[in-house]
């Protein structure tokens, strides 16, 4: 099936959307500057934990190099933490530290905050078909 074109439009605009209301909010939960990618980053890892870099950076389509230093900074800040790897001597693995589990967690209320807000006009039922739809996808 080929995809209405006005359907790429609308998801770019709810997208986008969501994206300024983050960038709007999230400065208040963000005083350790983690950073948009930081968070991307902690959200993946929370769902793959413990990975090594190379999952990482499949799953987020990212290169190794890029991620290499966005963890070593994570990992100065306290959000992950690297353990050997006990299948691989040359690789680690990647974990959220509680201060990352926190963070994501204050984050995630902001993200439900501002879907919440901008979802705010549709019935409950209209909310589960989008939801239902999203999985889909």
């Amino acid at each position: 099936m080929s995809a209405d074109p006005s359907l790429a439009q609308e998801l770019d605009r709810v997208m986008r959307k969501l994206d300024a209301q983050m960038h709007k909010l999230m400065p208040s939960v963000d005083t350790g500057r983690i950073g948009p990618m930081g968070g991307l980053l902690l959200m993946q890892l929370e769902d793959l934990q413990p990975c090594n870099i190379q999952t990482l950076a499949t799953t987020m389509g990212r290169d190794n190099s890029q991620l290499t230093r966005l963890t070593r900074d994570l990992e100065r800040k306290e959000m992950i933490t690297r353990t050997p790897d006990p299948n691989d001597a040359r690789a680690t693995l990647l974990s959220l530290t509680p201060a990352g589990q926190s963070f994501l967690k204050e984050a995630r209320q902001v993200l439900n905050d501002v879907v919440q807000t901008t979802a705010a006009d549709l019935t409950g039922e209209e909310v589960g078909t989008l939801v239902s739809l999203l999985r889909r996808l």
